[in-house]
């Protein structure tokens, strides 16, 4: 039997319950079935991202698609601030970019996020409409201090978008409290789920943009997706575009089995594994991209290598059952690759991680401190 540990960014391992659930042949997107376990996940996103008030939705596609369906929200003309940590940040200007706004990006160097106090500067020096924020990161594991930066700038600006691909399930997530106006995220990362659905919850403020003088595509315009989710909110079926009925269905028994183990609970496990994780990175001698404790992420660490070619790093531990990710931020091409810590990990696939890392890095000539990467993750997690 082969046997593999998914240490990757995205998707995760998926829990046999969650894959199991959506083994269905006979159910339709009008189906009781189907409209029961809509209506549970809506509300339990609800849950997951402390946003009571907030319209939940769940679309077809992923991170992205959720994104760029917040295109429904900006009008021709109206003034873009992109704050971004890395290359999926960046991914908020490429989107906007197509569209006829003015648009501005605060960049930070590889490993490092922008301060509260800059976006604060850079959203004084004129009229700005819409803040979009990076959560976690996933280029380079750097978390943003959301609760900070939203504190700072919400009297000056009128959405605040939060990327939150990389963090919700495994990260504190107060959308409401924190005054978000949109906090989004995709089925397939600390959630726990396959791939294939975007997740968003969007205030009553947010909603009231909702126009049809939006820049807004056809497919990804939330208008069109809002009288479905209130009408399986109240437990009817509707339509608009097919939803991904065996996803969704995969999604509820990921959602049932969060819920089961508490939101609290699951953060602080993710809490424990990241920081072992780091511990035996740095045990074993090697540097992580994050440059600030402060920005260590719950749910991906990258590892920068001093010698060896992070490619032939990847193929030996698939060799020996454990998939991690390249690195993908171009800044640091070639020197690092992605640990995702994320889902449903636990302590052992941590031990395994370290472990079968050390030994390929060893023979592979990397410059380690063998065997000490393994002792500080038993440390970490027996402390």
């Amino acid at each position: 039997m082969t046997r593999k540990i998914l240490m990757h960014v995205g998707p995760e391992t998926i829990d046999y319950e969650v894959l199991l659930a959506g083994v269905r042949g006979d159910v339709g997107f009008t189906s009781k079935e189907f409209t029961d376990v809509m209506r549970y996940s809506l509300s339990f996103l609800r849950k997951l991202t402390n946003a009571p008030s907030y319209q939940a939705f769940i679309i077809p596609g992923g991170g992205t698609s959720a994104m760029e369906s917040i295109s429904s929200l900006i009008k021709k003309g109206e003034n873009i601030l992109v704050v971004s940590n890395g290359v999926f940040g960046d991914r908020w200007e490429k989107i906007f970019s197509r569209y006829p706004v003015n648009l501005k990006t605060l960049r930070a160097k590889a490993g490092y996020y922008i301060k509260p106090e800059e976006v604060l500067d850079e959203v004084k020096k004129s009229k700005i409409n819409v803040v979009t924020l990076t959560h976690v990161e996933t280029s380079t594991g750097v978390r943003e201090p959301i609760q900070s930066v939203i504190k700072e700038i919400r009297d000056y600006v009128d959405l605040v978008v939060v990327d939150g691909v990389s963090s919700i399930g495994a990260e504190e997530v107060r959308a409401e409290d924190w005054k978000a106006d949109v906090y989004l995220t995709a089925s397939q990362k600390a959630i726990g789920a396959p791939p294939g659905a975007g997740l968003l919850v969007v205030s009553n403020k947010a909603l009231e943009r909702l126009s049809s003088e939006s820049i807004s595509s056809f497919y990804l315009d939330l208008r069109n997706w809002l009288p479905v989710m209130k009408a399986f909110d109240e437990g009817k079926s509707a339509y608009f575009s097919t939803l991904p009925v065996h996803l969704i269905f995969m999604l509820a028994k990921a959602f049932e089995l969060m819920d089961k183990e508490g939101i609290e609970n699951r953060i602080g496990r993710h809490e424990k594994i990241s920081s072992a994780i780091r511990a035996g990175i740095e045990g074993m001698g090697l540097d992580i991209v994050a440059k600030n404790p402060e920005a260590y992420s719950n749910t991906v660490t990258g590892v920068m290598l001093n010698k060896v070619n992070p490619s032939d790093v990847l193929t030996r531990m698939v060799s020996e059952g454990i998939e991690l990710a390249p690195g993908v931020h171009p800044d640091l091409a070639g020197k690092y690759f992605r640990i995702g810590h994320m889902g449903w990990t636990n302590e052992n696939d941590v031990i395994s991680t370290i472990s079968a890392l050390e030994r390929v890095l060893k023979v592979l000539g990397e410059p380690i401190r063998f065997g000490e990467g393994v002792k500080a993750v038993q440390e970490t997690l027996s402390s």
